[in-house]
């Protein structure tokens, strides 16, 4: 029998996202109450380093909150080197023996799912979703291929200057630029991720979009600094003169800021909308929503924001970012999610991940009455 896609291996397994991009947005304080989106679990980890009073992670796809489970659990019982062992960062001959030592450290669910992915384990599961093995099997080896002169130049490079003159006069082309087209097309996208939840509408041209957004950042940030380009080009993260790029989350500082949080701290496996719907007014303060826009349509994006008007608290903080479908804050709410355009230029700018537009927004209950922010949200 086939399995059903909440039974799927994991889609994300690392960090595709530039959690310093989101910590910008939120400011995080310890009296914060925060709602995030799970996705890989990178993001909430990298929240929880901020120790906020509260942090609540939810996600539809138990695979990824069983794998946030996961990563928490080894960061809480290893020591920082075995860590990058056990996760696949460095080499290690004993991952599944490690994690069978998590049995009473997460839950039954989740160890048996792992348990029923035994190779993911052992290969190490930062590196083993279905979205990085694309990478790891095909764009790397792809990029050995046809540049591997100039990707081993451009990972050893040392100033922007360098970087530009390697990625401008030596791969960026017409070959370069219908590689990323075949590549990233909409239907190979699918392919891909073989999940029929994602990419529900697309309102830029994929190619034209990467491509554009590929030659900012080789412009703007060098390789050997950024997790996520020097995985998606080389399967791995880069190590420079002893120093690997790694994920926020994964850098020793926050392994022991997440070690010691104090955070109350919730994984709640459901449909986020509907476990909004069940919240308390004013009940939450910041909120990271990954690129959530990815994966519903309009309607329910504008459910989702009511959603976020109704429990957010005056002043909170709303971070998502868009891909592949730019869904803006509907303009009747503008008084109530005070859009912060300065801030989402910049990041824009800056994120590391490159693929991402920001939304953030100040949420601002004090110019309306209570009854007139709900009528104007469409809530009853």
């Amino acid at each position: 029998m086939q399995k059903s896609n909440q039974e799927k291996w994991i889609l994300y397994s690392t960090c595709d996202e530039d959690s310093y991009s989101e910590l910008r947005a939120l400011d995080i304080t310890s009296n914060d109450r925060v709602l995030a989106v799970t996705g890989s679990g990178c993001r909430t980890l990298s929240l929880l380093a901020c120790n906020p009073k509260s942090l609540i992670s939810v996600d539809f796809s138990p695979g990824q909150n069983y794998l946030l489970e996961l990563k928490l659990a080894a960061i809480r019982a290893l020591s920082y080197d075995k860590l990058l062992q056990f996760f696949g960062v460095e080499d290690c001959s004993n991952r599944w023996e490690i994690f069978s030592s998590f049995e009473d450290k997460i839950s039954p669910q989740a160890f048996a799912y792992f348990s029923a992915n035994r190779w993911a384990i052992e290969a190490g599961v930062l590196v083993s979703g279905r979205h990085e093995l694309f990478y790891v099997r095909f764009v790397a080896p792809l990029m050995r291929l046809l540049y591997g002169r100039q990707f081993e130049q451009i990972a050893r490079a040392s100033t922007l200057e360098e970087q530009r003159d390697i990625f401008n006069n030596h791969i960026s082309g017409f070959f370069w630029n219908s590689l990323i087209r075949l590549g990233f097309s909409p239907l190979s996208i699918q392919i891909i991720l073989n999940d029929p939840k994602y990419l529900v509408e697309m309102n830029v041209n994929v190619g034209d979009y990467l491509i554009e957004r590929l030659h900012h950042t080789f412009n703007n940030h060098l390789v050997r600094d950024n997790n996520w380009t020097s995985f998606m080009f080389y399967g791995k993260y880069v190590e420079y003169q002893g120093k690997r790029c790694l994920p926020h989350f994964l850098l020793e500082e926050n392994y022991h800021a997440i070690r010691q949080a104090t955070t109350k701290f919730e994984i709640v496996t459901t449909n986020l909308i509907e476990y909004m719907k069940k919240m308390p007014e004013k009940s939450i303060d910041k909120y990271s929503l990954s690129d959530v826009t990815s994966c519903i349509d309009g309607e329910t994006f504008t459910s989702l924001i009511n959603e976020v008007v109704r429990t957010g608290a005056n002043q909170g903080k709303l971070c998502y970012r868009n891909f592949l479908n730019k869904q803006l804050i509907p303009s009747d709410l503008e008084d109530v999610l005070q859009r912060d355009q300065e801030l989402s230029d910049s990041l824009y700018h800056d994120d590391l991940a490159f693929a991402y537009s920001f939304e953030i927004a100040q949420i601002n209950k004090t110019k309306k009455p209570v009854a007139e922010i709900s009528t104007v949200a469409g809530i009853s």
